[in-house]
């Protein structure tokens, strides 16, 4: 692996590589209809607020963790206990190695991404592989399923 590509690709700013875009409900929204805006996009979060002022972030996680209790009623609102309110962002000028050693850290797959008090997109752990990936694609896809295991004796014929 080239290290010097290596080290330019884990050193650009997060606001420099491709950012999932940002959708924005309003706090009052009911989670049934949040939910609905997620499977027609496709998407694994909506952020509640708008550009200019993020009020919380509802995720997959949020869904099964708060909303899969019997009874649980879907037409109250997200800012109503189903929302992470105040989510963390991440800064457009931090690394990307920054950016994957504070999702790490914050067991995170996907953060807003903030420039100058405005979320201009979202960063994702598998967004970031992918982009690895295709960077380096003779390294990548040349690994071993298992890099680190060594083998006791040859198999073969």
């Amino acid at each position: 692996m080239d290290r010097s590509r290596l080290h330019h690709f884990i050193n650009q700013r997060v606001a420099d590589v491709p950012l999932a875009p940002t959708v924005f409900v309003p706090r009052d929204m009911p989670v049934r209809d949040a939910l609905a805006v997620m499977q027609k996009g496709s998407l694994s979060c909506v952020l509640a607020g708008d550009k200019d002022g993020l009020a919380g972030i509802f995720t997959e996680r949020d869904l099964l963790v708060k909303c899969m209790d019997q009874g649980f009623d879907w037409e109250q609102p997200l800012g109503a206990g189903v929302l992470t309110p105040n989510p963390r962002v991440i800064s457009g000028e931090q690394t990307v190695a920054e950016a994957v050693a504070l999702m790490q850290q914050l067991n995170y797959r996907t953060m807003p991404v903030d420039v100058g008090g405005r979320v201009i997109g979202l960063v994702r752990l598998g967004d970031l592989l992918s982009h690895l990936a295709e960077a380096f694609p003779e390294d990548v896809l040349n690994l071993p399923p298992r890099p680190h295991q060594v083998m006791g004796k040859q198999e073969g014929g």
